[in-house]
C-alpha cells in the first residue's frame, strides 16, 4: 500500500490565461471592450471547465492503464501473500505511471483473495482553474484472476556413494525445503490436489518399492503379496536374447523364496530401445517387461575363483567354467552361507510414487542413504515414469490436460560409471541395474571403463530428449562435477537458465530455493 500527500503546484497554463483576460478588460474600445468582457466573465469557466474534463479523463486513461501493468505483473510474479503482492504492485506501479506537473500519488494497494489479485490506485484531479469546478480525485480499479497450474514434481536424486557426508545431508534440507516452498504456495490455489510430488532415488539402479515378503509367493501365476503385475520375474526377453544371468529359465521370485529372502525392491533396465522409452509393460512383447534385480551367486572362492564380488551360495558343480558355475539355477535351494546374496547393494531408499502426501516424501528424503556407481540415466527414466500416464505406474495425469505442468529435478554429482572391478572376474563388471556389461543391456558386451561412461552419456542424451518431447520441464542440478557431466546436464536441462551449477555443497540449498521460486512463478498462467 502507498499513501501520497497532496500539494498541487499552479499551472502555467492558468496564468497564461487570466494574463490573457485582464489584456482583454483593458481594451479601452468602448462597447466591444464591455462585451468582450461580460462574454469572458461568462465563458472563461465553462472553457475552463471542458479543459478540466478533458485532462482528467485523460489522466484517469493513464492510470487505468499502468494499474492494469501493475496488476498483471503482480499476479504474475511468485509472490503468494497480500504484503508480498502489495510490494510488487506499488513498484510496478511507480515504474509505468506519468503524473504531469501538479498531480500525485494519493494512494495505491494490491490484495491477494484466493486466485485473485486486486489493483487500487488514486491520484489527485488535474486542474487549470483550482476552485471553479470541483475536482474530486481520480481512482481506478484493476483485478486479474492468477490461475496456479497443478504441478507433478520428481524430484531424481543422486544416492551414489561419493554423496556421502556433507553432500547428501545438504541435499536433504534442500530438497525439503523446496517441498516447504511449493506447499505454501500451492495452498493459494482453489484446484483440486494442486500439487503432487514424487521422489527417485538412485545410484546404479533403482529401487522401485520397499522390501516384499515372497513367503505367499505363488510361482504358478506369479501373484503374491506386493507384486507388481509389470514384473518378469523369468527374464523372457534376456532368454531368448541368449543373455539370461541362468542355465535354465528360472523364476527370480521362486529361487528367492527357496532362500527364505524377500525381494528387496530394485529392478533392471529394461532391453533398448524401451531403457529411454515410457512404452507401458505388456507381456505381449516381453522387452518392454521389467526384470526383478537378482544378483547371481558368483563362483566360489574357494575353488580359486578371485576378482568375483558376491559369493554366497556353493556352486554346486565341479565345472572348470566359471560362467557354468555362476548360471547353475540348481544352487538356490538354502540360505545363503555367506556374502550379501541376491538383493546386494540394492539399499537405496525407496522410490516415493507420485501422492499429495508431500509430508512422507520428506520423510523418504530425510531416509536417505549413499551407496552405490552412478547410473543417471535409469534415474531419470524412473522419475519420468513417476510423472507418466502409462504403466507401470500411470500416476500421472493426461499430457494434455489442461492447467497442468510436469516436472522433473534431477541432481547428480557424477559421472556414468559402469566399471570392470578386477581383470580376473569373467563378467568384466559388477552386476548393476544393467545387468552384467555381457548382457548388453547397454548395447556393448565388452568395453573400456571410458567407452561405458560415452555408451550411457549417449542413452542420457537421447532420454533427456525423449522427456521434453512430451513437454516436460527439466531442471539440471550438477554438484561438483566434471566438465564433461556439466555440459551433458546443461544440454538435459529445458533450457540454460534451468541448469544450476552447483561448485560447494554448501550451495545447493540455494540452488534448489531458486528451482522453488522459478517453478512458482511458472506455474502462474492467466
Amino acid at each position: 500500500m502507498r499513501r501520497v500527500s497532496n500539494s498541487p503546484n499552479k499551472p502555467g497554463r492558468r496564468k497564461a490565461l487570466l494574463g490573457w483576460l485582464r489584456a482583454g478588460a483593458r481594451d479601452e474600445r468602448g462597447a466591444a471592450a464591455v462585451f468582450f468582457a461580460v462574454a469572458m466573465i461568462l465563458l472563461a469557466p465553462i472553457v475552463l471547465g471542458m479543459a478540466d474534463i478533458y485532462l482528467g479523463s485523460t489522466q484517469r486513461t493513464q492510470l487505468q492503464d499502468a494499474l492494469d501493468a501493475a496488476t498483471l505483473f503482480a499476479a504474475r510474479s511468485s509472490a503468494n501473500t497480500t504484503p508480498a503482492v502489495d510490494a510488487v504492485g506499488d513498484k510496478a506501479l511507480s515504474a509505468n505511471l506519468v503524473l504531469p506537473s501538479g498531480v500525485t500519488l494519493v494512494s495505491s494497494t494490491f490484495t491477494l483473495s484466493g486466485d485473485t489479485v486486486t489493483g487500487y490506485a488514486e491520484i489527485t484531479a488535474p486542474a487549470i482553474a483550482p476552485g471553479v469546478w470541483p475536482h474530486a480525485n481520480i481512482t481506478a480499479n484493476a483485478k486479474v484472476v492468477r490461475s496456479l497450474d497443478r504441478l507433478e514434481v520428481a524430484l531424481v536424486l543422486d544416492n551414489t556413494g561419493s554423496m556421502a557426508g556433507t553432500k547428501l545431508t545438504n541435499t536433504k534440507t534442500a530438497a525439503d525445503n523446496l517441498i516447504d516452498t511449493l506447499v505454501t504456495a500451492a495452498a493459494q490455489s482453489t484446484l483440486t490436489d494442486p500439487l503432487k510430488v514424487s521422489l527417485v532415488p538412485f545410484s546404479m539402479t533403482v529401487r522401485v518399492q520397499n522390501t516384499t515378503s515372497l513367503t505367499n509367493y505363488n510361482t504358478t501365476t506369479h501373484a503374491g503379496t506386493g507384486i507388481p503385475t509389470w514384473l518378469d520375474p523369468e527374464a523372457k526377453a534376456e532368454v531368448a536374447a541368449g543373455t539370461d544371468n541362468f542355465d535354465v529359465q528360472t523364476d527370480r521370485f521362486k529361487m528367492m523364496k527357496q532362500m527364505g529372502l524377500s525381494w528387496a525392491g530394485c529392478v533392471e533396465s529394461r532391453q533398448q530401445p524401451y531403457d529411454i522409452q515410457e512404452t507401458a509393460p505388456t507381456t505381449g512383447t516381453a522387452a518392454t517387461m521389467f526384470v526383478p534385480y537378482f544378483w547371481p551367486d558368483e563362483p566360489d572362492s574357494s575353488a580359486g575363483y578371485w576378482g568375483y564380488q558376491n559369493d554366497y551360495r556353493p556352486d554346486g558343480t565341479t565345472s572348470n567354467s566359471w560362467l557354468t558355475r555362476q548360471r547353475n539355477s540348481a544352487k538356490y535351494t538354502a540360505a545363503p552361507t555367506s556374502g550379501d546374496g541376491p538383493n546386494q547393494d540394492c539399499d537405496m531408499q525407496p522410490l516415493i510414487r507420485l501422492t499429495t502426501a508431500t509430508a512422507s516424501v520428506k520423510t523418504a528424503i530425510d531416509a536417505m542413504v549413499a551407496t552405490g556407481e552412478t547410473n543417471v540415466p535409469m534415474g531419470l527414466m524412473w522419475g519420468w515414469h513417476t510423472l507418466s500416464p502409462n504403466a507401470p505406474f500411470a500416476d500421472g495425469a493426461a499430457y494434455t490436460s489442461t492447467h497442468l505442468r510436469k516436472i522433473i529435478i534431477l541432481m547428480t554429482d557424477g559421472d556414468n560409471t559402469y566399471t570392470n572391478p578386477s581383470n580376473s572376474n569373467g563378467n568384466l563388471s559388477s552386476y548393476e541395474g544393467l545387468g552384467y556389461i555381457w548382457q548388453n543391456l547397454l548395447g556393448v558386451t565388452s568395453a573400456s571403463d571410458s567407452t561405458r561412461t560415452t555408451k550411457m552419456n549417449a542413452r542420457f542424451t537421447a532420454l533427456c530428449a525423449n522427456v521434453k518431447a512430451q513437454g516436460i520441464t527439466i531442471y539440471a542440478v550438477g554438484v561438483q562435477v566434471s566438465s564433461g557431466s556439466k555440459a551433458l546436464l546443461q544440454s538435459c536441462a529445458t533450457s540454460s537458465d534451468k541448469y544450476y551449477d552447483v561448485t560447494a555443497a554448501s550451495d545447493l540449498n540455494a540452488a534448489f530455493a531458486a528451482i522453488a521460486g522459478s517453478i512458482n512463478a511458472l506455474r502462474i498462467s492467466h
